[in-house]
């Protein structure tokens, strides 16, 4: 895990230094490898956090927790080279699973971590560049619905089932408000409630999606 750690940190950080210095991209062919690194380091962390103590163990890692979180709102704007994008989508997606996982299967202090690192305000960004290749748009505006359909819906009444349980959390709640409020998040729901994809599952998730997010602020006001 140390390795995909360091080398996530690496290039998330060497992002950073680029777009801060508005650097060029590197030729095609070393930003190929480098992006298919990464995505096949995301699903080794993937694949480990079906395990809750490697999710605890990544949660102390607070700078990789950032990264992943950054990666999760990766653009898609190469468009003139197919293959590029389609490793650009393959982090993205590898890291919001991730994220997911830590989501469904953490307990309230991994709530906290989360909440700590926007990631209510990432799920906002998430869906407002929802978008994929070709049939995969859909796909990706749906899971994004769900992981903020249930990240907020679980502050509101806590969690009883198999996973770890836990009661309401209002002041983590109240911290997710303001993100989602930060990132226009009622507009962005709204503007999927007509997509009538994936047999009306887009819809179905975002009408409810915007019933937890009207209920939340309506509690919080």
């Amino acid at each position: 895990m140390q390795d995909a750690a360091r080398a996530i940190i690496s290039f998330t950080d060497s992002l950073a230094y680029k777009k801060e210095r508005k650097q060029n991209e590197q030729p095609e062919s070393e930003t190929t490898d480098s992006l298919s690194k990464i995505a096949g380091y995301l699903e080794y962390l993937r694949n480990k956090f079906r395990n809750n103590n490697a999710i605890k163990e990544m949660i102390k890692h607070q700078n990789l927790l950032r990264s992943i979180t950054s990666l999760t709102i990766f653009k898609l704007n190469n468009h003139s080279n197919q293959e590029i994008d389609r490793l650009r989508l393959n982090v993205r997606y590898n890291s919001r699973e991730c994220l997911n996982r830590i989501q469904f299967q953490g307990d309230a202090q991994d709530f906290a971590d989360l909440v700590n690192v926007q990631y209510g305000k990432v799920i906002c960004i998430s869906l407002s560049t929802a978008g994929g290749i070709g049939e995969e748009d859909d796909e990706e505006i749906r899971n994004v619905l769900i992981y903020f359909y249930y990240f907020l819906r679980e502050q509101h009444q806590g969690r009883n089932y198999p996973q770890p349980s836990f009661q309401p959390l209002p002041l983590l709640a109240r911290s997710t408000k303001e993100q989602f409020e930060e990132e226009g998040a009622v507009e962005e729901i709204e503007a999927q409630i007509k997509n009538s994809g994936l047999n009306g599952s887009i819809k179905y998730f975002a009408n409810g999606a915007k019933a937890e997010t009207l209920n939340h602020f309506n509690n919080n006001n």
